[in-house]
């Protein structure tokens, strides 16, 4: 293996991790200041954002942890351990917010009180997939050992070199069965639900009469979903990459090519990085929109501001009248 490739592969991950840090932060501290906090749907999304903010820091260390400390140091485990944690966070509260999202766009459900389960499920269900490997000792440098994670080869305890052709079966295995495998199932179930509740509310908004989406409290309603929306099926694609490695590795019995890596550390770090990214743009458009009004900050919480309890109440008054016109 070439250490000069190794290197800029540490280097491109870092970078890049350090990157979605900042934009994940940048985008809490804007939420915090506007006090956008005080609605339901924006403190999703601030959880959803502070968990690839975790991502980003676990993904900094398990590129740069290698480098520092060797192959077969507590720092390698310990931040593998934390990168399969992290992201399994995001990936069940992605699962949760799209769960929650769903219920009130399209069945007027306000799940509000639901907060607190989303975020302890969220922390405490990631616990048991990643304390198998910590438990199996498969935690170690990862393809080219050029960041830590699950090991897929087995290697010299005297120099942490990789021994030829000797994989780690059970490695693989965990990489399948702790992550790739639900991983994608999870993802695929949430990007549908995106595409099928978007349909419903375009659907909805073409209707004649009490339709929410031609409501104002359905257009605050849009408003809100979108930054929050968005990201599932971003999460989604994002995963096709790394996904589509781990099985090319798989069936060749062997490290991707140099260019595959690549692709596969961009596509890693964006999953911290683009949550950032949408909460920012998406307060950014806001506030260009409310920008010559006076208290700013006022104003764009007064035009995201939306009652969810209205809503279901609502939702469940035009149910009841489209049955009672259809009897």
């Amino acid at each position: 293996m070439d250490r000069g490739f190794r290197d800029r592969i540490q280097l491109i991950g870092g970078t890049l991790a350090a990157i979605s840090i900042a934009l994940c932060a940048s985008s809490i501290i804007c939420l915090v200041l506007l006090r956008l906090y005080t609605k339901s749907s924006y403190r999703l999304a601030l959880y959803q954002v502070s968990s690839s903010l975790l991502v980003g820091v676990a993904s900094l260390g398990a590129f740069y942890s290698l480098p520092m400390s060797g192959s077969n140091s507590t720092t390698c485990m310990a931040f593998a351990f934390l990168a399969q944690y992290t992201v399994w966070v995001q990936i069940v509260f992605t699962a949760c917010l799209t769960f929650h999202l769903f219920c009130l766009s399209v069945f007027f459900k306000n799940l509000a009180k639901c907060e607190p389960t989303y975020v302890l499920f969220s922390l405490l269900v990631p616990l048991s997939l990643a304390i198998v490997p910590f438990i199996t000792k498969s935690y170690g440098p990862y393809m080219y050992d050029a960041w830590c994670w699950i090991q897929s080869y087995s290697y010299n305890s005297t120099n942490g070199t990789i021994m030829d052709h000797e994989r780690n079966f059970i490695g693989e295995m965990e990489q399948m069965v702790l992550l790739f495998g639900p991983a994608f199932t999870i993802l695929l179930a949430c990007s549908g639900g995106v595409i099928v509740m978007g349909i419903i509310l375009a659907c909805r908004a073409f209707k004649n009469g009490a339709a929410l989406a031609v409501t104002n409290s359905g257009q605050q309603l849009l408003k809100q979903l979108l930054p929050l929306t968005v990201y599932p099926i971003l999460f989604f694609l994002f995963f096709l990459t790394p996904f589509a490695n781990r099985l090319y590795m798989i069936r060749e019995d062997n490290v991707p090519p140099e260019s595959l890596t690549y692709a596969v550390v961009f596509f890693i770090t964006s999953w911290s990085m683009a949550p950032g990214v949408g909460l920012l743009v998406h307060m950014a458009i806001i506030f260009f929109i409310t920008r010559k009004r006076r208290g700013c900050g006022r104003k764009v919480r007064n035009y995201v501001s939306i009652d969810e309890e209205g809503i279901a109440t609502r939702g469940t008054s035009q149910r009841t009248v489209s049955v009672t016109s259809a009897t």
